[in-house]
């Protein structure tokens, strides 16, 4: 036992120092590198970690630890397997979304800030090459509140829904609902409740109003697509509701 013990501990050490190695895009370990995970800024070169395919946090830097909103185009939610429509299943296009996040990870990306947030606090970046490269293999959709829209991505969004890449590989729904929102929430109440629909023909967003008060896990559909609904308390840590819990099940 003893000898299986310091076994252990030296192989943890091995990979915690080849994880360390790798952690640089220009350190080859083993033949391979590491996807860069960083973002040019500014004109400096920022490591960054993902949370989805449109967000991330700076981990160094002047804005390290500064949480980012990525603009021009939405990926799906990634917390558990909420959206559905066509011929795909919740899981399916959960994992379409997981393999977004990866995509973004493969490359460094140059993005852009004018000094904007949104109510979260999050910066909200533009980095043209990302969202091109994202709308391009269906991992994420044009997403515009208002007129105008950039016309060249919507072209880019045609092409990859008439090759059937990414999300759009098993149908195109009329509209993508993209945000449930439930009377009940804080903030919530006659004309202040709605939820969010892209039209993935135009890129445009459209907002439901309503005065549902949705349940725990509901689904909620809009022109052909459907969603699951799991207020902000719920998605994450202990409280996680049990339809966006994924563990065991792929």
């Amino acid at each position: 036992m003893r000898f299986v013990s310091i076994g252990r501990f030296a192989f943890v050490a091995f990979v915690t120092l080849v994880g360390a190695r790798a952690a640089s895009a220009s350190d080859p370990v083993g033949g391979f590198r590491m996807p860069p995970s960083a973002v040019i800024i500014e004109g400096e070169r920022v490591a960054v970690a993902w949370n989805d395919g449109d967000s991330f946090g700076f981990m160094e830097g002047k804005y390290v630890r500064q949480r980012v909103r990525l603009m021009g185009f939405n990926a799906l939610e990634s917390y558990g397997p909420l959206h559905a429509w066509g011929k795909w299943t919740p899981m399916e296009l959960y994992k379409v979304t997981k393999a977004a996040t990866r995509f973004a990870r493969t490359r460094v990306w140059n993005c852009a800030w004018e000094g904007k947030k949104d109510h979260y606090g999050r910066m909200l970046v533009y980095c043209r090459d990302l969202v091109e490269a994202m709308v391009s293999e269906g991992y994420g959709h044009v997403y515009a509140l208002e007129p105008p829209v950039d016309e060249g991505l919507v072209g880019l969004q045609h092409e990859a829904m008439a090759a059937r890449r990414g999300m759009w590989a098993k149908g195109v729904p009329e509209g993508l609902v993209t945000s449930l929102h439930s009377v009940s929430e804080a903030g919530g109440g006659k004309g202040k409740t709605y939820d969010r629909v892209i039209s993935p023909k135009t890129g445009l967003s459209k907002a439901y109003q309503h005065e549902n008060a949705y349940g725990l896990c509901q689904k909620v559909c809009h022109e052909g697509s459907c969603m699951i609904y799991v207020p902000f308390e719920k998605r994450y840590g202990l409280e996680r509701a049990d339809c966006v819990r994924t563990k065991g099940l792929w």
